[in-house]
């Protein structure tokens, strides 16, 4: 704000008229540098958090489930999200237009009350609409990280990524600096997981895809929550299927390219005991890599898919085959026989990055 200095330095101004225009000048200066960062006041979803609170006697959620929290793109995803992600046992809660702090606020009332054994946040988007800078969303999140280890510890934090919308193009230079400290977090720490759903939302050339959204250019579209729902239930799997009783199968996404298993019996030539693991491939040019891998925490001997492994003197990989009976491209009822070979012999790990190539790959559609 500018005042005339004609006003304020006038002799025939008292003393205290000068006080009182310096006094507004310079409230109007930290107002200007404050809204910037001005929090949203949480109590405004005091009655969202009721709501959850009534639907939580009425029907109480299942213990140690996957919780969804976030904002509205988790919000108009709560009736869906079940179906989308099952045979995952999740409890959506999504609250429309929440921030970061909004979740630390209600941590108790929307967190830790059901003790789950992995949460999915979304936050961010609404963060940068407020003004808040990417320094103070990573923050709030260091914050909420620190609550989850110390009040439910061992349990797994997947970030979702801000979202590219039409409706926030202005912001996106920013989001890319959250996604990429949502990055970093994930990679310093074995219980936290990035799920770069972003960038199957944008075009190859890194372009906005307004087909994917509704009228705002902001909220998904149909067809938006068919990718996010794809991306988001490959990126659980590998994790989070040893500790569902219902198996999932074996899956082929075309979004990602991931092709998941989630229960694999790993047998060694050897004659140790089999492993029982959920298993995760991507596909690169037409050849299967391993991506990711977990330890069921009920081992099922039970496991159709298989993955035998001849190791050689130095104790390395020699040769893989994986084998299933039971392939299902997502959406599709087809069911594929699928075996794929890895031989070190033939493609070294050194040319390949460190990756086991299966390179040999044959299948089937089963009748």
């Amino acid at each position: 704000m500018k005042l005339a200095a004609t006003t304020i330095f006038s002799k025939t101004v008292s003393s205290y008229e000068i006080l009182r225009a310096l006094i507004i000048a310079s409230s109007a200066l930290v107002t200007s540098v404050s809204t910037a960062q001005l929090q949203p006041d949480p109590n405004r979803y005091e009655y969202s958090i009721a709501q959850f609170e009534n639907q939580d006697y009425q029907e109480p959620p299942p213990a140690e489930a996957i919780l969804l929290i976030g904002s509205s793109s988790i919000g108009f995803w709560n009736e869906d999200a079940p179906f989308d992600l099952a045979p995952l046992t999740v409890i959506p809660r999504g609250f429309g237009g929440s921030v970061m702090n909004d979740v630390i606020y209600y941590f108790n009332r929307v967190i830790r009350k059901y003790n789950p054994r992995a949460i999915v946040l979304y936050e961010g988007d609404n963060d940068l609409a407020y003004g808040l800078t990417p320094t103070t969303i990573l923050d709030q999140l260091d914050q909420l990280i620190t609550l989850i280890k110390n009040k439910l510890p061992g349990t797994r934090l997947y970030l979702l990524s801000v979202k590219p919308s039409g409706a926030r193009s202005h912001l996106w230079e920013l989001a890319q600096q959250v996604n990429l400290g949502f990055s970093d977090r994930a990679r310093l720490d074995a219980n936290i997981f990035h799920i770069e759903v972003d960038k199957y939302l944008l075009t190859k050339e890194g372009g906005f895809r307004s087909e994917l959204y509704g009228t705002d250019q902001l909220h998904l579209n149909e067809a938006g929550y068919n990718i996010w729902a794809d991306v988001i239930r490959a990126s659980l799997t590998v994790q989070e299927a040893p500790f569902e009783s219902s198996a999932m199968g074996t899956t082929y996404y075309a979004t990602t390219t991931d092709l998941v298993s989630d229960c694999v019996t790993l047998q060694s030539s050897t004659g140790e005991d089999p492993i029982y693991i959920s298993l995760g491939f991507y596909l690169i040019a037409g050849e299967l890599a391993i991506k990711d891998f977990a330890i069921r925490e009920l081992p099922d001997s039970g496991c159709s898919d298989r993955l035998d492994v001849s190791p050689s003197a130095d104790g390395t990989v020699a040769t893989a085959l994986y084998q299933t009976d039971s392939l299902f491209v997502r959406g599709s009822e087809i069911r594929y026989r699928l075996s794929a070979d890895h031989s070190a012999a033939r493609r070294p790990l050194g040319q390949n990055s460190g990756l086991y190539l299966f390179d040999e790959i044959e299948f089937e559609i089963i009748d």
